[in-house]
């Protein structure tokens, strides 16, 4: 039962003496909690590579834990570097978590949060789930864990993420790496007719690892071999949909469909101050509202190989790079390249 679930979860969280008090910085609210954390947190039952702690925090009058991992850096440089890695809407933190050994062996410190409403975080009905609050909030945990200076890099709604928090927190972005973000073209404006949250909801409830694995092979690997090892982010999000939280977890996909099309960020773009990589896959033809647009709406969406130009043009301070052949999740699709292309600009 959901019930005996979060009250095991949170027993087993206030059971504990292991809290670490949030900074004295009057912006940040909450508590950082490393003790023992449930395997099966939120819906998510899937294994992370590193212990996940949990921050505590208060806002939109509801508390809220944000689960996150803290992987320390390998190699100790003079210059102390901090990354944090954003994900996609259909993706969680642990996504990312190649990429972290890479950066840890780099000598960065690097953080990997599952945003408010995903994964292993708690999954507030009730809630304004704006790009604007999902920047804060990420910006509340940074506090909490005393750094000031971060580079950010995002991914899909991750990539949206970085954007906004580029915006709002210039002086403590060192670098912004945008990995096929969402928001470089206004889907409504192209003409995706309005979607009721109700409507999303009955969509998203029925999500299986059939229907998630077909959308996922269709938009992200578009032209593209499905690979084995693809199976298991599949796997991480059906799990979460078929747990007790699955109707929480659609309603919380419903209103973040929501809030991301009435926010693109393509429109802020030239007020980036921060050094920025924008990245793209060639093949990307991911595109919010796709799915219930028109055949002639449709075919004007997600053309990332012409996107993604056109948005570097607009950032004053901007590398770009296309991946030749590639979808909507380099990272993943070809690690390899990814690699090499991020390393190459990284400091």
């Amino acid at each position: 039962m959901k019930f005996f679930s979060v009250f095991s979860a949170w027993s087993a969280i206030l059971s504990c003496t292991a809290v670490v008090s949030a900074q004295s910085d009057p912006d940040s609210i909450g508590t950082i909690y490393d003790g023992h954390v449930p395997a099966d947190l939120y819906g998510s039952n899937y294994t992370y590579p590193w212990q996940v702690k949990l921050f505590n925090f208060s806002n939109q009058r509801q508390n809220l834990t944000m689960a996150f991992m803290d992987i320390p850096a390998r190699n100790h440089h003079k210059n102390k570097k901090t990354a944090v890695l954003l994900h996609g809407g259909n993706f969680c933190g642990v996504t990312w978590s190649d990429t972290a050994r890479h950066m840890s062996a780099a000598g960065y410190r690097v953080i990997l949060p599952d945003d408010i409403g995903f994964c292993k975080s708690s999954k507030p009905q009730g809630y304004s789930y704006n790009v604007h609050q999902q920047a804060l909030n990420i910006n509340s945990l940074l506090t909490a864990l005393g750094i000031d200076q971060v580079t950010v890099i995002g991914h899909s709604m991750g990539g949206m993420i970085a954007a906004r928090y580029g915006l709002m927190y210039p002086t403590k972005v060192q670098q912004l790496i945008l990995v096929d973000p969402l928001g470089l073209e206004d889907w409504v404006a192209k003409g995706v007719p309005y979607l009721s949250i109700d409507a999303t909801y009955e969509s998203q409830v029925v999500q299986n690892f059939t229907t998630l694995k077909q959308y996922e092979q269709v938009s992200y690997f578009h032209n593209a071999t499905w690979k084995p090892a693809y199976d298991t982010w599949v796997h991480m999000l059906a799990n979460i949909y078929s747990s007790n939280y699955g109707s929480d977890y659609a309603y919380v996909m419903a209103l973040v469909t929501d809030a991301l099309l009435s926010q693109p960020v393509i429109y802020q773009l030239p007020l980036l101050q921060t050094r920025t990589y924008l990245m793209v896959g060639e093949n990307d033809v991911t595109a919010l509202g796709k799915a219930w647009s028109s055949p002639v709406v449709a075919a004007k969406l997600g053309h990332y190989d012409e996107l993604g130009p056109a948005a570097a043009a607009m950032i004053p301070n901007c590398t770009f790079h296309m991946f030749p052949g590639l979808g909507h999740a380099p990272f993943l699709q070809d690690p390899e390249a990814f690699y090499d292309v991020l390393f190459s600009w990284l400091d």
